[in-house]
């Protein structure tokens, strides 16, 4: 990436960044059938938006509040406000020259833990000449860069669907969903998940659901049954046997 604050490759220039704010009402549908005219990162700010993805097969993503989204120049999807009130904030750009990296040659969540600063700081007053703009772009994408370089060349494709069960471990998704966060068939989405953590998919969530129920349950605030309904469980005896199975005693001793 050429920029002055030593980012290193991908070797790629921006341009033509612009954002809006909006919020919409509940059911709200704004269409790319045609295609992003942009490479666009779409932050929710309130609410939640389902963004449909039209291609081989029709998949969605939905956006909660908090979340960042990355969507590609080209990519034809439909947007839908699924709540009142749901207000989004947009930053866009064009490439000037180079190729983005392959971990943005698709759409899926960003897994950003300061994506609500990265984002806010476009939209602070007094600060919308191209040159602030430029700024802010670049730190986003550094930021990004350094997140997604803790993963292997090899398995960077797979950061979406890690992001999404650790943020969301509670919600039991089919595979299926993990595997369009990624743009993979769920069959090489397997193959590739299960040679990067060593565990299938459904083995790494339960992995995450068993480590947050135990925390739950060490704070004396939350009981059995709580700390697995909590955590995604919905079969108190299936929560049991596996919380045994991974610390060698029953979540009753804790």
């Amino acid at each position: 990436m050429r920029f002055e604050n030593n980012l290193q490759a991908p070797n790629f220039t921006v341009k033509n960044i612009d954002i809006l704010n909006v919020s919409r009402p509940k059911d709200y549908k704004y269409s790319h059938r045609k295609g992003r005219p942009k490479h666009g990162f779409v932050y929710t700010v309130r609410g939640v938006m389902r963004d449909t993805f039209y291609g081989s097969e029709e998949t969605h993503i939905d956006v909660k509040a908090g979340e960042l989204v990355f969507i590609p120049q080209n990519c034809a999807y439909t947007g839908t406000y699924l709540e009142e009130n749901t207000e989004i904030k947009i930053v866009q750009f064009d490439l000037a020259e180079g190729v983005l990296p392959e971990y943005l040659s698709y759409p899926h969540k960003i897994a950003l833990p300061e994506a609500d600063e990265r984002i806010n700081a476009f939209f602070r007053p007094g600060n919308n000449h191209s040159f602030y703009y430029l700024s802010c772009m670049y730190r986003l994408l550094w930021q990004i860069d350094a997140t997604y370089s803790k993963i292997p060349t090899t398995y960077k494709k797979l950061q979406a669907a890690l992001s999404e069960i650790s943020a969301n471990y509670a919600d039991s998704r089919p595979i299926s969903e993990y595997a369009a966060l990624c743009g993979m068939s769920e069959v090489n989405f397997r193959r590739l998940f299960h040679k990067y953590t060593g565990k299938s998919p459904i083995q790494h969530r339960n992995d995450i659901r068993l480590e947050n129920a135990r925390i739950m349950l060490q704070s004396g605030v939350y009981n059995v049954s709580e700390a697995a309904e909590a955590c995604g469980f919905s079969s108190l005896s299936f929560f049991i046997r596996l919380y045994k199975k991974k610390y060698g005693y029953t979540p009753k001793k804790e």
